[in-house]
Parts: structure tokens; C-alpha cells; sequence
């Protein structure tokens, strides 16, 4: 439990650290926890299949740089061009390796996007008008997921073990609840509303966000489960003490970041 407590309070204090200063600092750090992210799943495919971590890393490092430079295009054109990029490994993997090939390709599209529009999030000031929230608005639209994310997870949890009764998958997640996720959709949009008042950003804008956050952070707990369920393991990691590895850290996020920016992106363009 201390060493759960701490690694919670020195993992709070560096990402407030990281967020607020943004550019390389966080750019960096990205960069490092998708590598450790990337070895956690190649450990766990390795149950099942493998996968081929030279290209695949150089696909995640293209989508992540792509998104550190704030340009939405460029962005996009790395995540096609990556995944035509491994979509070339079928000339030199034989024909039953297929199903390391889709292991490969999907992983890397899953952390090179994920952190990718975790990243642009901060950087890209063209998703929010100017003035739209009275902090900057990356540090706003990262907190937003962020907060999104946690609380999410957190009211499930609380929700789900107080009160849950009916199994939403117990094929993958014996343990999460119907309730549970009742909980967290309210807790998760009561929370981001919240939020968002306090720095005086639409309540309506930040409602829609806030049930797609609320969406996605348990289908990315989800996915990871399933993962680890195929392959037979408990945690994808230690590397956190108390708190497994870097995917079991991540999961959630690796859903809400793409689908908050997609839905951000619609929204400059219709509203």
C-alpha cells in the first residue's frame, strides 16, 4: 500500500510537472513511456505470437514526432504512412507469421496514435478558439482528459464495488459491472463540467467531450484487459510499483486522446 501510495504521489507531481511545461520535456518523457509501453506488449505477445519491435518503434517514433510539431495534416499523413510502412514487412515474414504481423501493426497504430494525440493535445492550439478557456488551452484540453480519465476510472471503481451486480464483460473483466460504468459516466461528466466551469469553458462543448471521455477511458481499460486475458498475465508490468506497467497505467488514455481529438477536430469544423 506505501509503495502504491507513493509511486500515485510522484507519478501526480511529474505529470503536473510535464504537462505545464509541455514542448520537449514532455515530448520526451512520451517518448520514453511508449518505448516501455511497447516492451510491456511485446513481452505479452510473446505468449501468443511476436511482433517486430524495429519497425514497429520506428512507426511510433514517426507518430509521435509527427504530433510534437502541432500539425494536425502532418500528423495524420504519419499515421497512414506508418501503416503502409509495416504493411511492407509482408516481404520478408513468411505467410504463418501472419498473425504477428497484425500483432505488430495494430500495437504500434495502437501507442503511435495514442501518445501521438495524448501529445498533440498540449501542442495543438488551433483545437480551441482563442480565449475558449481562460488557461492555455493545451494545458486545459490535457487536464480535461486527464481528469476525464481518472475520474472515470476512480467512480467505477467505487461504484461498481459498492453496488455493482450485473457483469458488463465477463469474458474479459470478471470484476467490472453494468453499475460500475453507470458510475463512471456520471462521475466522469459531473467532473469534467466542474472543470470546465472553472475556467470558463462552454458547458455544452465540454458535455459532449465529457461523455465521449467517458466512452472511451473504460473501452480502453477494456481493450488492455482483453489483451492480457489472451495472453495469460495479470499486469503488463512493474516497472510501477503497486500499480503494474506502463500500459496498465495508460490504457484509458490511449482511447480518450484519439477520440477527444477527433471529436475536437469535428468541432472546428461544424460549430
Amino acid at each position: 500500500m506505501t509503495a502504491r501510495l507513493l509511486t500515485a504521489v510522484v507519478g501526480i507531481a511529474a505529470v503536473i510537472a510535464l504537462v505545464t511545461a509541455g514542448g520537449i520535456p514532455l515530448t520526451a518523457a512520451i517518448f520514453i513511456v511508449a518505448v516501455i509501453a511497447w516492451m510491456e506488449y511485446a513481452r505479452m505477445m510473446k505468449k501468443w505470437t511476436h511482433v517486430y519491435t524495429g519497425p514497429a518503434l520506428t512507426a511510433v517514433f514517426l507518430m509521435i514526432g509527427a504530433a510534437a510539431s502541432s500539425s494536425l495534416p502532418l500528423f495524420a499523413a504519419a499515421v497512414l504512412c506508418s501503416f503502409v510502412f509495416l504493411l511492407f514487412l509482408i516481404l520478408v515474414i513468411p505467410r504463418e507469421d501472419m498473425g504477428a504481423l497484425f500483432s505488430t501493426v495494430v500495437g504500434a497504430l495502437y501507442f503511435g496514435i495514442g501518445f501521438g494525440s495524448f501529445l498533440y493535445l498540449r501542442g495543438g492550439d488551433d483545437l480551441l478558439p482563442a480565449g475558449a478557456a481562460s488557461i492555455h488551452s493545451g494545458i486545459f484540453l490535457l487536464w480535461f482528459a486527464l481528469i476525464g480519465t481518472w475520474s472515470s476510472d476512480t467512480f467505477a471503481y467505487i461504484v461498481g464495488k459498492n453496488l455493482g451486480r450485473h457483469k458488463m464483460a465477463p469474458h474479459i473483466s470478471p470484476n467490472k459491472t453494468m453499475e460500475g460504468l453507470a458510475g463512471g459516466i456520471v462521475g466522469c461528466v459531473a467532473m469534467c463540467l466542474a472543470y470546465a466551469s472553472y475556467f470558463e469553458f462552454s458547458l455544452l462543448q465540454a458535455f459532449f467531450l465529457s461523455v465521449m471521455t467517458a466512452v472511451a477511458a473504460p473501452m480502453g481499460d477494456l481493450f488492455e484487459s482483453y489483451v492480457k486475458r489472451v495472453c495469460g498475465i495479470k499486469d503488463s508490468g512493474h516497472i510501477l510499483p503497486g500499480h503494474g506497467g506502463m500500459m496498465d497505467r495508460f490504457d484509458s488514455l490511449l482511447f480518450v486522446a484519439p477520440l477527444m481529438l477527433a471529436c475536437l477536430t469535428a468541432m472546428r469544423s461544424f460549430l
